[in-house]
């Protein structure tokens, strides 16, 4: 680690009222107080508001809203047995993309047995995140709008031991990940479309793209690339038709004539990574009641519970779009809707296609 990163740590791990002299610093970082200086120096052209006080010291007043993979590193100590590793950008086609090119580099990421290959060790639990994406993705290849200085992107690639048995309960677990956090740091409380898709104040903030890492010698779905798009704050580039659709949590604050909290965009990510761990270590562990409670969040944070909506086929299907009202989420994470006919039907999120527009 640089002289630079050790002394933001080192300042960001500081109580509200403490200080440390360039004396500390230089001790801690094995430098010289001239050393120390001039990262002090490279904080404050970084953004970094850095009080120093005679005789105390210096401690930060305030950060650039902008990623930090050591920050982010420390956010997440002890989220996680296994490594973490994270990878951070300032733009990139699309950090769904580049977990995928990961997981190539890996190969196999487990043996015969189920435990980690050693390459395997390095990527199973590794977070990409970008401050842009010039080719974010959504799900049945819709286009995922990720402008810098607006937003957060990022991708969490997990290998469970045993492989991934229902992709769908990881999208679910992501969005209550998300509904989590928008709640803990924002005091808002976001509805859930199913699969993948988070609403706030009626417009989209969130949207959740899961892609499987196939193994094609043993056939099972060896990783899974969870990649996450939260809206912010406003896009002033967004015009026309999507307005109706896509909004921010900062748009949701300004109804309400609240504030946006100055919250990093680092805290957000690692605020959602925690809670997705948390979620997919126990669904490796076979623990029953994180599941429960992560899928009785899931169908309390459901928009589409009672609702009528539209089914539409997805490219390929052959049955016609018709009108239904959605009964229940199974443990699946399949939607139980009725049909005008009174028939109940279990749809799967690869099957069918609800837009935003189609419910009432």
């Amino acid at each position: 680690m640089s002289t630079k990163n050790r002394v933001l740590e080192s300042l960001l791990s500081l109580k509200k009222d403490e200080f440390l002299s360039g004396e500390e610093l230089a001790s801690l970082c094995h430098v010289s107080r001239t050393a120390i200086w001039k990262a002090i120096r490279s904080l404050e052209d970084d953004g970094y508001k850095i009080e120093a006080v005679t005789n105390r010291g210096y401690k930060i007043l305030s950060s650039p809203d902008k990623l930090n993979g050591e920050e982010l590193s420390r956010l997440l100590a002890g989220c996680t047995s296994s490594p973490l590793t994270v990878f951070t950008f300032d733009t990139i086609d699309s950090t769904n993309s580049e977990a995928k090119r990961r997981a190539v580099e890996v190969g196999a990421f487990r043996d015969g047995e189920g435990n980690l290959t050693e390459k395997g060790k390095s990527a199973h639990i590794s977070l990409y995140a970008s401050e842009s994406q010039t080719g974010g993705k959504g799900r049945l290849g819709r286009t995922f709008v990720s402008s810098a200085d607006v937003g957060v992107y990022f991708s969490l690639l997990y290998s469970p031991k045993k492989g991934v048995k229902n992709p769908a309960l990881y999208t679910a677990a992501a969005a209550v990940a998300v509904s989590r956090a928008i709640k803990n740091l924002y005091g808002e409380n976001p509805s859930i479309k199913w699969v993948n898709d988070i609403f706030l104040a009626g417009k989209k903030i969130s949207g959740i793209l899961v892609e499987g890492i196939a193994n094609f010698e043993t056939g099972i779905i060896d990783a899974a690339v969870v990649g996450i798009g939260i809206n912010l704050r406003k896009n002033p580039a967004l015009s026309g038709e999507i307005t109706k659709i896509a909004g921010s949590v900062e748009e949701a604050k300004i109804t309400k004539n609240e504030k946006l909290p100055e919250v990093s965009k680092n805290r957000v990510i690692a605020e959602v990574i925690r809670n997705l761990i948390q979620f997919y270590d126990s669904f490796e562990n076979e623990d029953e009641s994180l599941k429960k409670q992560m899928i009785t969040e899931y169908r309390e944070s459901s928009m589409l519970i009672g609702q009528k909506v539209t089914v539409n086929p997805v490219a390929g299907s052959s049955f016609e779009s018709y009108g239904a009202r959605v009964k229940e989420i199974t443990p699946e994470i399949k939607l139980l809707v009725e049909r005008e006919n009174g028939e109940l039907k279990e749809l799967s999120s690869g099957e069918v296609s609800l837009h935003s527009y189609d419910f009432v």
